[in-house]
């Protein structure tokens, strides 16, 4: 199965997509370090959403919202959840899955498929039969999200945003411009700025005196 939206694929880097992004259409989310990118295309009021792990710079999630997109044929949006699709697809629901509305696999690991319950959620449907609205991508488990420890003792020595990704996460010290292309962090009195694309070190300042330590990456 093609895991892939709009030309976009799990895996991808930053850097084929970067040309994309902009403060309008992606937000930064500080609990999980993701860059959330919306292209636009929605079912009413759920959009579609890519996201993006900061660490690695690589495209972890991606949650398909979109009527004019087909997976296959028999999971076409709209469809109603049958038994043969849950045989077919081995699909199931933990107890968040089904809190949240979407069906795992046990057949293809990174497929979810995004329902609604029929209640009204969305205007079109109100008669309690459950319909699948979309498709999840999901990457996440190739990925390490729960960093314990930086790279580098002394954090004014760091390269990249990797170096003291742990420190900056634990107490949500990080933000992002993405029209700036930027990634900025403070740790004591020192704000770090960090390429978005390599995630290498741009500057170290010294926040009290203003002076810079690095300007560049060495």
């Amino acid at each position: 199965m093609k895991y892939e939206y709009q030309g976009i694929k799990l895996g991808d880097t930053i850097e084929k997509i970067i040309h994309l992004l902009n403060n309008k259409n992606t937000k930064f989310d500080d609990f999980y370090s993701y860059l959330i990118y919306e292209p636009g295309s929605t079912i009413e009021d759920i959009p579609t959403k890519i996201f993006i792990y900061l660490y690695t710079g690589t495209v972890v999630m991606i949650q398909v919202i979109d009527e004019n997109y087909c997976l296959t044929e028999d999971l076409r949006v709209g469809t109603p959840i049958s038994k043969e699709i849950i045989e077919k697809y081995g699909l199931y629901e933990d107890d968040i899955a089904e809190d949240e509305g979407y069906y795992e696999s046990t057949k293809y690991k990174e497929l979810g498929i995004n329902i609604d319950w029929g209640t009204g959620r969305l205007k079109r449907y109100n008669d309690r039969v459950e319909r699948i609205i979309g498709y999840t991508f999901d990457g996440q488990g190739e990925i390490n999200l729960n960093i314990r420890k930086d790279k580098v003792d002394n954090y004014l020595q760091c390269k990249n945003l990797k170096d003291i990704f742990h420190s900056l996460k634990k107490i949500y010290a990080i933000e992002v411009d993405v029209d700036k292309r930027e990634i900025y962090g403070q740790l004591d009195n020192y704000k770090f700025t960090f390429d978005l694309v390599t995630r290498n070190i741009k500057s170290i300042q010294n926040l009290e005196t203003r002076e810079f330590i690095k300007t560049s990456l060495e």
